[in-house]
């Protein structure tokens, strides 16, 4: 993948686990960010070797490779407070600009080309299931993303908010409970234009 292209990181990723690395090392850059400097692509890359010897089989064989690679997870969410559980499904391009704490549940499924910010919880709830979160979609610090919710492609979740229902594609989430309004991520200047 040369330059990042947010619009195309799906289709060039597919299923593969390192194209998906490459595609998040690649928006770090984009950001003006080294990537390597970043304690959100450390947690990024854990997840992304997590996730590729999931389901793995025999599973057995794969154990002295998946011990390891647990404990070293376990190091950098104590150092970078940043917990992507591998069962939760992270789009390609994803970008983490700060330290957490975060923590990504195993229900919740995460689109490409989105952005998280500090002090996020994405997946806890009272009710049974997940969110299923779109592409492009940034969420601001301090906001929580509870339960089995909906949010639209190119939506943007407000700092502080707490979304217990569904958010349209393209609509801006703020409060607590949070509302929505409909604008879009151009309008509030989260990605620039192609």
């Amino acid at each position: 993948m040369k330059p990042y292209d947010g619009d195309k990181v799906k289709q060039w990723a597919g299923d593969s686990h390192f194209r998906a690395w490459r595609a998040d090392l690649a928006r770090f850059k984009q950001q003006g960010y080294n990537g390597w400097g970043s304690e959100g692509f450390w947690a990024l890359s854990i997840y992304r070797l997590q996730r590729s010897l999931l389901f793995r089989k025999p599973r057995l064989l794969w154990l002295p490779i998946r011990i390891p690679v647990a404990l070293l997870k376990k190091l950098l969410t104590v150092v970078t407070h940043i917990n992507l559980c591998p069962e939760a499904e992270i789009g390609p391009g994803l970008f983490i600009p700060h330290v957490g704490p975060i923590q990504v549940f195993p229900w919740a499924k995460i689109g490409a080309d989105c952005s998280i910010h500090q002090v996020c919880t994405i997946g806890a709830g009272s009710r049974p299931g997940g969110p299923v979160i779109g592409d492009h979609v940034m969420i601001a610090c301090h906001t929580c993303i509870l339960g089995p919710v909906s949010v639209g492609d190119g939506a943007v979740i407000g700092a502080g908010a707490v979304v217990v229902t569904d958010v349209p594609p393209g609509c801006t989430a703020t409060g607590v409970p949070a509302k929505w309004r409909g604008e879009s991520m151009t309008a509030v200047g989260h990605r620039s234009p192609p």
